[in-house]
């Protein structure tokens, strides 16, 4: 009877390991997809609520109309008192160029997401070093950095333009203040500008995948190393 035990223990024990593994892969994938899902969701929705003006949804028949203070690029807005204004009536222009970050952000954070789930399904499949998994890493990288300062640079766009029509940086002394007004859709007495938002968390992601495809590729050179002396 013992003899015909030991070998379903022995069995046991070397699928354990493998049954884990296909755990902690699940786990990390179902993670990856819903972190990716709910910021381009997010994102989309902030592109969609800057180019509008409006809140993508309300309750209670409450007002949708956003404030100018809801724009990325301002940081807070007052309007002067007894007159009326909202992000609905700013320039079309500068609605379309305030949202086109977060349309970046969210195209960025779900290719990478896509390519990351790629990376680590040839990972778990036990061909870390394949010429695929390098093209995905190598892909991954390039869509990290090259997101991340698409984004910072459009962002850093589009303050200054703000900036610069509103009578600040490029347009001090040459924006009248009927054409601050018609600009911004209203007679604001205050307003400040919000600083440029560069992606620092993508922009490190995508330092960090360069490192790991440097270190895959040297990794694949010294399995191809082996391979040659045996």
């Amino acid at each position: 009877m013992s003899a015909g035990v030991v070998p379903e223990v022995g069995r046991d024990a070397e699928a354990r390991p493998r049954r884990r593994a296909q755990r902690v892969r699940r786990l990390v994938t179902a993670s990856v997809v819903v972190v990716a899902t709910l910021t381009v969701v997010g994102r989309l929705s902030t592109a969609w609520m800057t180019i509008t003006g409006r809140y993508v949804y309300t309750l209670g028949g409450a007002d949708p109309r956003l404030s100018l203070s809801d724009l990325p690029q301002m940081g807070s807005a007052t309007l002067r008192e007894g007159t009326t204004g909202t992000l609905e009536d700013v320039d079309l222009g500068m609605r379309l160029l305030g949202a086109t970050p977060s349309l970046v952000h969210a195209a960025t954070v779900g290719l990478a997401a896509w390519l990351l789930l790629r990376v680590l399904k040839g990972i778990s499949a036990g061909a870390p070093f394949t010429p695929a998994v390098l093209r995905w890493w190598s892909r991954l990288t390039v869509v990290l950095l090259v997101g991340g300062v698409t984004q910072a640079v459009l962002d850093t766009g589009a303050v200054v333009y703000l900036s610069s029509r509103i009578g600040l940086l490029f347009g001090s002394g040459r924006v009248s203040t009927e054409q601050r007004e018609a600009f911004l859709g209203g007679d604001y007495m205050m307003t400040n500008i919000a600083t440029p938002d560069w992606p620092v968390p993508i922009l490190v992601a995508g330092l960090v995948a360069l490192a790991l495809t440097t270190a895959f590729r040297a990794g694949a050179r010294l399995e191809r190393d082996v391979d040659g002396v045996v």
